[in-house]
């Protein structure tokens, strides 16, 4: 787990006689080994989804056995990057076998950006025919994912997911409150914010054929916290992780989606790492109930959790590395790889 913080911070078939070697069956449309050593294999893939050709790469423990599933789910709209690459690769080193789609429109998939749309019909079409693979054991699976990837995995769930882990790094829930912090960031004095709310909203605009006010049905359909009713059945672990300090995404959001959810123990962590019984800013309209009590890490005996860092943002601040450790903590507790 600390390497992992410190670094991010075919075979052929024998036949009898004359007949040639053939590959063992694969569910990839095409599939490359990019990267292999004693310990982990990674291999580019494609598959289908709904007709169009997605990539995606998949790591596993290069040894004999049956590995629980991670199916990672990446931010943004710019595809897998290098350090979903280092991500993959510890965590097939770890004893998992990660999955990771580069949904439609990214890293030359096919189709275009829908926005937690199509992106959840990809990476469950990609669930499934990872769980058949011959090293992955298809009844320990966790789903994971970050901002869109936050969005996607809570859809993935929703819709019927075999999964068992859920974790959700501040995604967003309710994509016309995004569309409105998105506005905010337009009009911000802030350089950089006004340069990533322009690009959010040309994004987010273009994929959903409007603004919330023309075409209100498709950011209701794309937002987790219309089907609270069914996370709420769903009887799996479920950690989401968010920061005061997120402007991306209000924290609000998960604290919102969590009240709507409900079931959830919920924790802020203040400046000085220590758990306090008050509200985070942000989300004292949620009504949630905080305690004071300390993590119960390497226990984790609730199901829901809520985890909110004063010193955490979007993906980075102060508390980033302690908010990694958490949930990690959680995900091998909840689901021990082999």
């Amino acid at each position: 787990m600390n390497r992992w913080i410190g670094a991010i911070i075919l075979s052929l078939s024998a036949c009898a006689g004359t007949t040639p070697a053939q590959p063992l069956a694969t569910p990839w449309e095409s599939v490359q080994v990019a990267y292999q050593d004693a310990t982990v294999v990674r291999e580019k893939v494609s598959y289908r989804s709904g007709g169009l050709r997605i990539n995606g790469q998949v790591c596993h423990p290069n040894r004999t056995g049956r590995f629980p599933v991670l199916l990672w789910n990446h931010g943004g709209f710019e595809g897998l990057q290098a350090g979903d690459e280092a991500f993959c690769q510890v965590f097939a080193g770890f004893g998992y076998t990660v999955l990771m789609s580069s949904y439609r429109g990214e890293n030359a998939s096919e189709g275009g950006i829908e926005v937690c749309q199509g992106e959840v019909d990809d990476v469950l079409r990609m669930l499934e025919l990872g769980r058949g693979l011959p090293y992955t054991n298809p009844a320990s699976v966790a789903v994971m994912g970050g901002s869109h990837g936050g969005c996607i995995s809570l859809r993935a769930v929703q819709r019927g997911a075999p999964a068992q882990v859920l974790v959700d790094f501040y995604g967003p829930s309710d994509w016309a409150a995004e569309y409105q912090q998105i506005q905010r960031l337009v009009a911000s004095s802030d350089a950089t914010k006004q340069f990533v709310g322009k690009a959010l909203d040309a994004v987010v605009t273009s994929a959903l054929g409007g603004t919330p006010a023309q075409v209100p049905q498709q950011y209701t359909l794309r937002s987790p916290r219309q089907y609270a009713a069914s996370l709420s059945n769903w009887s799996g672990a479920l950690l989401i992780v968010h920061g005061v300090q997120d402007w991306f995404v209000l924290p609000s959001q998960s604290c919102d989606l969590a009240a709507n959810i409900g079931g959830f123990s919920s924790y802020r962590i203040d400046a000085s790492n220590t758990v306090v019984a008050s509200a985070p800013s942000g989300c004292e309209a949620a009504g949630l109930k905080w305690t004071g009590a300390a993590l119960p890490k390497a226990v984790w005996s609730e199901q829901r959790y809520l985890l909110v860092y004063d010193r955490l943002a979007h993906g980075n601040g102060d508390q980033r590395d302690l908010a990694i450790a958490d949930a990690l903590d959680f995900v091998t507790h909840k689901l021990p790889p082999q």
